[in-house]
């Protein structure tokens, strides 16, 4: 071998081992790594993952708030903890999901909510009917 081909096996590996490095030292995003819910089988499947059994009672259009006041400021942060991107969403219509929950126990009628702009879920909460405002998310965050 000569010395010149010894180079090129040295300055082949390594750049072979700064691309590893970076390929280990790279953390990608995950925000953008979405999930598409576009029918209500898939919908009532992606709560079913979350432990509830759900029938869906309505479907509707409504329009997330461009400004969000005290109110959907903490429900924004609820979403945030579940990596839902309501906030992303200010000011564009949205497919909301109600649903009533079959397996929370209680006498209380629940309610599960998803809200979805462009088959992508933005928000989603748990709730009763007798404190509709006191929301939990899918997973029981506070």
């Amino acid at each position: 071998m000569t010395k010149r081909h010894i180079l090129r096996i040295l300055a082949g590996a390594a750049l072979l081992g700064t691309a590893g490095m970076l390929l280990l030292l790279h953390t990608p995003d995950t925000t953008d790594n979405v999930v598409l819910y576009p029918d209500a089988y898939s919908r009532e499947y992606y709560l079913n993952l979350c432990g509830w059994q759900v029938t869906l009672l309505q479907e509707d259009t409504v329009t997330i708030p461009r400004q969000f006041n005290t109110v959907y400021e903490a429900y924004s942060q609820l979403q945030e903890k579940q990596g839902f991107p309501l906030s992303r969403h200010k000011g564009e219509a949205a497919l909301r999901c109600t649903y009533q929950v079959e397996n929370y126990g209680g006498d209380v009628p629940v309610r599960a909510e998803l809200l979805l702009c462009g088959g992508i879920i933005v928000a989603g909460s748990i709730y009763t009917l007798e404190q509709p405002t006191v929301q939990t998310g899918l997973h029981g965050e506070t």
